[in-house]
């Protein structure tokens, strides 16, 4: 790996990627960068070679990587500068290494509403915005869907050669679990939410939370839901109604109690994961005629 001489030092070589998912899966990373602010990671991608590929991180919540060593440089935006939240009026500014958790209590306790659905979802704010996160604020109720498009204002971002640019949300095609930023490093975020109450916000965030919990699978290690719904149906039904709850690859299993979470219950390899998801997709595809395809970000 040929680095820049000024940031030899500050790239890790030989990272545990397991360390940096939820998953709990993942190999060693040629390059872990964690760039100290906007300016400094300019700087590194300018210098870095054109052919060295590089690779975006946050929480690692949605991913699964693979095993072995990964031949990416991957940069980690953790730094306070990355975190920042500033708030004005009923616009926020905030980092794209800010956690989803830390920003729905931040803009509660603000008095500010609109982002109750990202309460429960792991993962970062530019994460979110890249994947387009989108949640129900009442699960019974399809019309409290919301997603990030629906509060994005604009977004600052990174390209391959450490140029930075503002895009407007006019500028950026969202759509399910997607956005074209996806080529782009994203540095911040910008939304526009509506004033509320403190504490009916932080009644809602409570419920979700609770909801969540009860539904979803958090006993084990898992990359949240795996794969995308469908139009007109939900992922974790059909496999469901397939009786693939509970089905098995050496470590990775099938939540028997979410059937849309595959997780780790112990020393889970990314061949295990991959090996039932197609056992998975092809087993509802015979009964079905539906291909899932997956929702998780697949690094190989």
């Amino acid at each position: 790996m040929n680095l820049p001489r000024a940031f030899k030092n500050k790239v890790k070589k030989g990272e545990p990627l397991r360390r940096h998912t939820t998953f709990g899966i993942g190999g060693e990373a040629l390059g872990w960068y964690e760039p100290s602010d906007a300016r400094e990671l300019s700087d590194f991608l300018r210098l870095l070679p054109k052919r060295a590929d590089v690779f975006a991180i946050g929480a690692g919540s949605n991913l699964l990587v693979k095993d072995g060593l990964v031949r990416k440089i991957f940069i980690c935006f953790s730094r306070p500068p990355f975190r920042r939240i500033v708030v004005s009026g009923d616009r926020v500014r905030a980092g794209a290494g800010v956690s989803l958790g830390a920003l729905v209590r931040t803009l509660a306790a603000e008095g500010l509403t609109g982002h109750e659905f990202l309460t429960g979802i792991p993962g970062t704010l530019g994460g979110a915005v890249a994947m387009n996160a989108g949640a129900r604020t009442v699960f019974d109720d399809s019309r409290s869907y919301c997603e990030m498009k629906d509060i994005v204002q604009d977004v600052d971002v990174m390209d391959r050669r450490g140029r930075i640019r503002t895009l407007g949300k006019d500028r950026i095609k969202f759509s399910y679990r997607h956005s074209s930023l996806g080529p782009l490093f994203i540095l911040g975020v910008s939304l526009k939410l509506r004033r509320g109450s403190s504490a009916r916000s932080r009644k809602m965030a409570a419920e979700i939370r609770a909801e969540r919990r009860g539904r979803q699978e958090w006993s084990y290690p898992s990359a949240g839901s795996f794969f995308k719904n469908p139009r007109g149906a939900a992922a974790g039904r059909l496999i469901d109604l397939c009786g693939l709850k509970g089905a098995s690859v050496g470590g990775a299993s099938v939540s028997s109690k979410h059937a849309n979470f595959i997780v780790n219950k112990g020393g889970a390899t990314y061949g295990d994961v991959m090996k039932l998801m197609e056992i998975v997709r092809k087993t509802v595809y015979n009964r079905y005629k539906i291909r899932l395809q997956p929702e998780v970000k697949i690094v190989s």
